[in-house]
């Protein structure tokens, strides 16, 4: 946040990004049944400044669309895996859903 705002020329005297997040595991390790997601992230922006609150606003926004974590977790992401033993690949079957 305080990164946008300096490009944009607005003066903070305080900002702070508080996030919440509810993870869920269910299953067994032992069984081999063992899974984890996420449920939720709260996020909780919160400023100190002597800017215009149009100002605040369009920082806000351009942060939002700035801010690679949050687009990660609001949109599909590519992810691929690649994982090795001993120096050589090592390929896993797709586990069903």
């Amino acid at each position: 946040m305080s990164q946008v705002a300096t490009k944009r020329k607005i003066q903070l005297r305080s900002d702070r990004v508080i996030v919440r997040a509810r993870f869920l595991e269910q299953g067994s390790v032992l069984r081999g049944t063992k899974r984890g997601s996420a449920e939720s992230f709260q996020i909780a922006v919160e400023l100190e400044s002597d800017a215009e609150q149009a100002e605040i606003v369009s920082l806000l926004q351009l942060a939002h669309r700035m801010c690679f974590t949050e687009a990660a977790l609001t949109n599909s992401v590519q992810v691929e895996f690649a994982h090795r033993l001993n120096g050589d690949s090592l390929s896993l079957p797709r586990e069903p859903e």
